[in-house]
């Protein structure tokens, strides 16, 4: 009985029936730790059975199809008990009479460490009696210590696609043929639990690459405190019982890291979605910068409390497609009193480089590509609005830029001849720096490098590779290790494996610099991704305005178009 008090004293306080639950802001600094969204309302509660329930649409929650989620707590007894969440279920039927009388049908998920453990239906003819549902099968079983799926290898309806000798669901039932789609489905979208995104991610990955961070007391201590709280609290001081619960969490974190894909972190942000787009048939959004932030809370010999993930083709994610039928009715079932909710949740998928870490031990960063992402209505990312994997994340990265350089063309020709008239004005090195971005806007304040400024950079970074231009002149011809005269001490390297120079003269180069952190002042080597000869000496010929404006026109114009322009 008392159970039941608990739960009608949440439903019974004056406004607890409309209490939202706000989300924690994740932004580009993601917290590793679960965040309600504010499209729920919290209906129901326990303190003495550790448990919440949650109903789907906020302060409009009460409806004839009602929708449920029971979030069960690492305290409480009902975990992997359905008879015991059936009981707690039943026990609200007094309460959807009172409270929401219109309601004629209910859907409980059950929700253990942000998994969904059951599924159950009542309905008001039934007298509000819950009952298992067991969803129905789409997969063959598979082995336990089977690797998961990568999220882009399931199909639409999230099942893992069957084979040919594999027996169908249910029969398909002869249909007429259907008319071609305009573009493959998208896949689906897994998503590890809570404790295996974000900043938890990243351990499980650093303990993947390396068994040795998994048996690191503070990173232990680390996993006990987000994961283990209770225990831990009640360990005290207890120097033997706090042993235990590390041991348990390295054992966890290396259950855990077992059953994720090699070299891959989940992170997801909280950003909006824009208005609908009737010529691409997409809500668009926009993510601003190419580094996502996994912040952590725990301090240690070992642990950084910040790992920055460069991810160049994270700003591919540009909008998700949805018909103009589908997108009215996705709108309308979100906006609230003339109100439109347009939070949203981007769950991706990163393949990250173990070998590019680089910085200190308080941040380590890593560069990292991205694999696949899903768009959620809300944060506990259950029902995915919009899912790609690598080919529709192609797609959209090679739209982006033709986009681009549609709108870099527009303004370059907009602007022509007053860019012209400010690099007659700019002096030869900033001229030269355009020359060799001609793949960008006219920059006025970009210059060739200086190679010491830019070796020191890289020696700043144990190494790692620096973005550079600059003039130099080759002592000779090939594809890899050519030597320089100007400025010296700098090996040059095409990156196009097909690229050579040819006799020694003077190139503009563009590419990334890195300097071995070993030796008596060693030869920089960079790498080379643009070159251009020069037909002067110095490159004087890269110093013409007119010219250096009619390359990048001409650049933009083949971007846009795929064709170079005339």
């Amino acid at each position: 009985m008392r159970s039941k008090r608990m739960i009608r004293s949440v439903l019974h306080t004056p406004g607890a029936r409309q209490r939202l639950v706000a989300g924690v802001a994740l932004a580009m600094a993601l917290i590793p730790m679960a965040a309600r969204a504010d499209d729920e309302a919290l209906i129901a509660r326990s303190s003495a059975r550790h448990i919440e329930v949650y109903a789907a649409g906020g302060a409009n929650w009460c409806q004839p199809s009602l929708h449920l989620r029971m979030v069960l707590t690492s305290e409480s007894a009902d975990r992997g008990n359905p008879a015991a969440q059936v009981e707690l279920l039943d026990k609200m039927r007094r309460e959807f009479e009172q409270t929401c009388p219109t309601a004629e049908r209910a859907d409980a998920n059950v929700s253990e460490d942000g998994n969904i453990t059951g599924h159950f239906h009542a309905e008001r003819s039934s007298g509000w009696t819950f009952a298992a549902v067991t969803p129905p099968a789409s997969t063959s079983p598979a082995s336990s210590s089977a690797e998961p799926p990568p999220p882009w290898a399931l199909s639409p309806d999230g099942s893992t696609p069957q084979g040919a000798d594999a027996t169908p669901a249910q029969p398909t039932p002869a249909a007429t043929p259907p008319e071609p789609a305009p573009a493959p489905a998208a896949p689906s979208i897994t998503i590890p639990p809570v404790g295996d995104q974000n900043y938890w991610g990243y351990l499980l990955f650093a303990g993947k690459n390396d068994p040795s961070f998994l048996a690191n007391p503070d990173v232990q201590r680390c996993w006990a405190q987000g994961h283990m709280q209770s225990e831990w609290f009640r360990a005290g001081s207890d120097d033997f019982r706090q042993h235990e619960i590390l041991e348990k969490a390295g054992q966890d974190m290396q259950a855990q890291s077992s059953v994720i894909g090699p070299n891959l972190i989940y992170a997801s942000i909280e950003t909006e979605f824009g208005h609908y787009d009737f010529q691409t048939g997409t809500f668009p959004i926009e993510i601003h910068g190419d580094t996502l932030n996994l912040s952590g809370s725990c301090a240690g010999d070992g642990i950084p409390s910040r790992v920055p993930l460069h991810v160049p083709d994270m700003q591919s994610i540009t909008g998700f497609a949805m018909s103009p039928e589908d997108a009215r009715n996705f709108e309308r079932k979100r906006e609230n009193f003339g109100w439109m909710n347009r939070r949203i949740w981007v769950l991706m998928t990163f393949e990250v480089n173990p070998k590019s870490a680089s910085g200190n031990g308080g941040q380590t960063a890593y560069s990292a590509t991205l694999r696949g992402y899903a768009v959620y209505g809300n944060s506990h990312m259950e029902t995915p609005i919009y899912q790609a994997g690598p080919e529709q994340i192609a797609a959209q990265r090679a739209q982006a830029a033709k986009v681009a350089a549609e709108k870099r063309q527009k303004q370059l020709m907009a602007r022509r001849d007053s860019e012209i008239q400010q690099l007659s004005n700019a002096p030869p090195p900033v001229r030269m720096a355009n020359w060799i971005n001609d793949d960008k806007p006219v920059e006025l304040f970009r210059s060739l490098n200086n190679i010491r400024d830019t070796r020191f950079a890289s020696m700043q970074n144990n190494g790692s590779p620096v973005e550079a231009s600059f003039l130099v002149q080759t002592d000779g011809s090939g594809h890899k290790d050519v030597a320089t005269t100007w400025p010296g001490h700098l090996d040059l390297t095409m990156a196009d494996e097909k690229a050579t120079f040819g006799d020694a003269g003077w190139y503009l180069v563009r590419g990334t610099l890195s300097t071995p952190t070993t030796g008596d002042f060693p030869d920089a080597q960079m790498t080379v991704v643009r070159a251009y000869a020069c037909k002067q000496a110095q490159c004087a010929d890269a110093t013409d305005p007119t010219e250096i404006e009619n390359r990048k026109i001409a650049n933009a114009t083949q971007a846009a178009t795929g064709a170079p322009a005339p």
